[in-house]
């Protein structure tokens, strides 16, 4: 290894530990490394944590694959029902990592992908026809594939697949065999997808170090042929669309989604709207741009005119994504013949927070955006981060906001966090906290229950410091103990917070202005330990791995705590849920779920089972169980005697 891979591994192992003492994202060497992998090579994505976190499946069972990321036109899929497929010019990038704490890239990771390989991406195959033993996170993942794949079977989709193997090695010191394998697993996965495109990666503690130096840069110019100045702050400018190709495209010629106002840049408009900014782009013919598009609206916080240029500083494209992305994906993968052509760009300078919070909701619901991708402009949203900075945590509700800036991520909190923390300690529901997906940001009555204005204000800051104290501690006792699993914090904070809480107070039927006012110097490591302890003696069962997400489990666990330390109100636990807004069911399917029910009494995920044989979703079966619930017809059975040891 030459004298530059040295300084550069021991550059890593530096950042690395800087990463360990702050616990991003837990205290665990393996996976500060894994995660530290993710944000360096899916850098030009510009994902917040909680998206990083949900393509990070690595545990067990996981295939040989750490990192599983779908995306499609540069756009995260997450969740099939709501994403927005495009009709035509589809682009699908499928991300597979595998990261490996070594100072050395070894055969025996991509053997495991390659002998997983076989199956996994034969989507011929239904998941009961696998062979192989795989976790509920890959086989989540490789559904979500199968579903984008047909989805966008139909658009002339490119589809490029990347497999990536990180680690703290030396790329130039690979491997024979290593090489070899690589090009098994391209030929392979070629076989499985035509007319796509496969490529490996081996990335190592040079290209991590290169990667970790790229900036953001949010202080850019702009070329421009003609301008108005409508006074101090606004101004309108004429630009040729070359320029503004370059003006949002970086030095290795990705698109800079991080200037794009995180509100709103996920949302995809209605494709006809997207078909005819493509075809104006092509035609030759047509009239200028600007005659047949809105433009684009550019916050910026100053701005200087300096002959045909303006430099903008602090930079956020807050309206006209579809057309910068039409833009850009025309430059870039066609032969560009609308160079001469211009485009309308406003370009608003403001520093009040407010102001700029009312021009990105203004601007953005002239189209039709969902309610959900405006919620960070909304009152409660400002004043949770007005409250949460009081007590010097950053409350990143602008997406990368917080970590744009510079500001330390161990103080970050994101509004899923936040959420989660509502579930575990305001409706005292550990396990769907657990299981919180950020779809219920898109459902009025669901959001507005968890990020209600009836809360107090005070409640934001005892719920985050409650939880942050908790996993201080379980940091710990995670590092002490390695077979407790990947992701450990997200998985136990909710029920061990819970747990403390009660304890503290004294009941689990405690009441808000009681969580507010609680000493929260009493939630202390030796209580977090006293209460992980029983818990951590049943992790031994590989049944319970998962117990986390299980009701059942969650119950008995408060059980144990009630009885062993005479804490009251122990029945509420679990028993509010999150409210969506439910669509009247048909009578037919109610009874056909009542039926059901009746032949799967001892069925403990009867609602999956029925929702697969009646080919529906797992939500539809459960609001009809609700509805037989709430008419008396079906009954829950009752709680398992079983209960943990108590210490």
């Amino acid at each position: 290894m030459g004298n530059l891979a040295k300084n550069d591994l021991v550059l890593v192992d530096s950042i690395l530990q800087q990463r360990l003492a702050e616990g991003l994202p837990s205290r665990e060497l393996g996976e500060v490394f894994e995660y530290f992998a993710l944000e360096q090579v899916l850098k030009d994505f510009d994902l917040s944590r909680d998206e990083l976190e949900r393509g990070w499946i690595d545990g067990r069972d996981d295939g040989g694959i750490d990192a599983f990321f779908v995306f499609v036109n540069g756009h995260f899929v997450q969740e099939i029902a709501t994403f927005a497929w495009p009709k035509t010019g589809a682009v699908m990038e499928v991300w597979i990592l595998t990261c490996k704490h070594h100072s050395t890239f070894e055969q025996a990771p991509i053997d495991s992908i390659l002998a997983s390989a076989q199956e996994l991406f034969d989507l011929s195959l239904n998941r009961d026809e696998l062979k192989g033993s795989y976790s509920d996170d890959l086989l989540g993942a490789r559904e979500l594939l199968a579903h984008a794949y047909r989805r966008i079977s139909m658009a002339r989709p490119r589809i490029l697949f990347n497999f990536c193997y990180v680690s703290r090695g030396n790329t130039d010191d690979l491997g024979a065999s290593v090489l070899a394998r690589s090009r098994q697993l391209c030929e392979l996965i070629g076989s499985f997808f035509s007319d796509s495109s496969v490529r490996f990666d081996f990335v190592g503690a040079t290209q991590l170090v290169s990667l970790f130096r790229q900036t953001k840069q949010f202080s850019l110019d702009l070329p421009f042929i003609e301008h108005v100045s409508a006074g101090i702050g606004s101004y309108i400018l004429l630009a040729r669309l070359d320029d503004y190709w370059r003006f949002v495209s970086d030095e290795t010629g990705n698109l800079r989604r991080y200037l794009f106002d995180s509100n709103v840049r996920d949302f995809l408009r209605g494709t006809r709207v997207n078909d005819d900014i493509a075809e104006s782009l092509r035609t030759e013919s047509a009239p200028d741009f600007w005659w047949l598009n809105n433009g684009v609206t550019i916050l910026a916080t100053n701005a200087a005119l300096s002959g045909k240029t303006i430099s903008l500083q602090n930079i956020q494209i807050v309206n006209g994504l579809q057309t910068t992305e039409a833009i850009y994906r025309y430059f870039q993968h066609e032969k560009p013949s609308a160079v001469a052509r211009t485009l309308l760009v406003k370009a608003l300078v403001s520093t009040d927070a407010l102001v700029r919070d009312r021009i990105i909701r203004a601007t953005n619901n002239q189209n039709a955006v969902e309610l959900a991708s405006l919620h960070a402009t909304d009152k409660i949203q400002r004043d949770i981060e007005d409250i949460l900075e009081k007590h010097d945590w950053f409350y990143e509700r602008r997406k990368n906001y917080y970590r744009n800036i510079g500001k330390p991520p161990q103080r970050f909190v994101t509004p899923m966090y936040l959420a989660s923390c509502v579930v575990s300690l305001v409706f005292k529901n550990p396990a769907s906290a657990a299981k919180l997906k950020n779809r219920f940001m898109r459902n009025p009555t669901s959001y507005n229950s968890v990020f209600s204005e009836d809360f107090p204000l005070d409640l934001w800051p005892a719920l985050v410091g409650v939880t942050k104290k908790v996993e201080e501690t379980l940091s710990v006792l995670r590092s002490q103990n390695d077979e407790l699993g990947d992701r450990f914090l997200a998985k136990w904070r909710g029920l061990v917070s819970l747990i403390s809480v009660a304890r503290t107070i004294g009941t689990f039927d405690y009441a808000i202005h009681e969580l507010v006012q609680m000493n929260l110097g009493a939630i202390t490591p030796e209580l977090i330990t006293d209460i992980w302890q029983p818990i951590q003696s049943l992790m031994a069962q590989p049944s319970l791995r998962r117990a986390f997400r299980k009701q059942q489990f969650v119950l008995d666990q408060c059980d144990a705590a009630a009885a062993a330390h005479d804490l009251e109100g122990v029945a509420c636990v679990g028993k509010r849920q999150i409210q969506y807004e439910t669509v009247p069911l048909d009578e037919i399917f109610v009874a056909a779920v009542s039926k059901l029910l009746s032949e799967l009494s001892a069925d403990n995920n009867a609602d999956k089972t029925i929702a697969k044989r009646m080919g529906c979703s797992r939500s539809k079966v459960k609001s009809a169980i609700y509805t037989l619930r709430k008419r008396g017809i079906f009954v829950d059975p009752p709680r398992s005697s079983t209960v943990v040891p108590r210490s």
